[in-house]
């Protein structure tokens, strides 16, 4: 009988440990704050609206606004309703953010708050992690595909020049996720303090599945060119724009972008491309 009992209280055991393994957590609910966007302008103000299923308040925790910096903002809440007040002008030459952490129901949870800079209408996305591909690359000269997303100007894509190929070449850019493109910035080689400008036309066509693409921009760069000063620049030169900038009349949603160089300024179709930016209307 003790035998029986014992056998009895060890299934009995599993089954009850078997049955709280299987309990899932209550369910918390969910939250997701987008970013606030302010002026430059003190007492310049900015609404947003929590995406929640949660009755809860939400509750300030605390702001983050970088080691050293003075305190610009104020945030207040009223329901699921979020209102960001610049309590200072933003008088540099770029923008500001900081970090606000809440507290809603169970969760902690956290947006980022952005201070224009005077005039700004446009923030580049962060290019970490993006990746390209292309028609032709000269390995040993300039730093390959990756050059394409860096500042410098002294690294760059370069076309292949061992047996010279013609135009046109052609770069593929995965942004990793699609984005809402609004303008795009064409970086040229730099060397010596001489820009480059070596790409005569550039078609921009994006997509959002690397296969169907869709044109949204190209530019023209034809030498010899006339500088605002009146000079006449016939090659590589500092009056040289930096960069070619094409802005879209209405953002596109892209996770590839393709840049079509289809002419350039030499006999050879020689060319190099230092960066392809893109970036968002705030």
């Amino acid at each position: 009988m003790k035998k029986l009992s014992y056998l009895m209280l060890f299934f009995l055991s599993a089954f009850l440990l078997g049955g709280c393994a299987d309990t899932e957590q209550p369910y918390v609910g969910y939250i997701t704050i987008k970013r606030a966007v302010v002026e430059a302008a003190a007492n310049s103000t900015a609404t947003i609206t929590a995406d929640t299923d949660i009755d809860s308040p939400i509750e300030l925790k605390s702001i983050d606004f970088g080691e050293g910096v003075e305190e610009w903002c104020t945030v207040t809440f009223d329901g699921r309703d979020i209102t960001v007040t610049a309590t200072q002008a933003n008088t540099g030459s770029n923008y500001r953010t900081a970090t606000v952490n809440v507290k809603c129901g169970y969760w902690l949870t956290s947006f980022v708050v952005l201070q224009k800079y005077e005039g700004q209408e446009y923030l580049q996305y962060d290019w970490t992690g993006w990746t390209a591909t292309g028609s032709d690359v000269q390995e040993n000269d300039g730093g390959g595909y990756s050059s394409l997303f860096t500042e410098d100007r002294t690294e760059f894509w370069h076309s292949y020049y061992g047996e010279p190929t013609p135009c046109p070449h052609w770069l593929l850019i995965d942004m990793q996720k699609e984005l809402e493109c609004s303008q795009f910035a064409i970086g040229r080689r730099e060397a010596g303090g001489n820009n480059y400008p070596s790409v005569k036309h550039m078609n921009i066509y994006t997509s959002t599945d690397g296969e169907n693409f869709e044109q949204v921009g190209e530019f023209t760069f034809e030498l010899p060119w006339t500088a605002p000063d009146g000079t006449v620049v016939e090659g590589n030169s500092p009056l040289v724009p930096a960069e070619e900038v094409i802005t879209l009349d209405a953002p596109v949603t892209a996770r590839y972008v393709r840049l079509e160089i289809t002419a350039t300024n030499n006999d050879t179709g020689v060319c190099q491309v230092a960066y392809c930016k893109v970036y968002e209307k705030l």
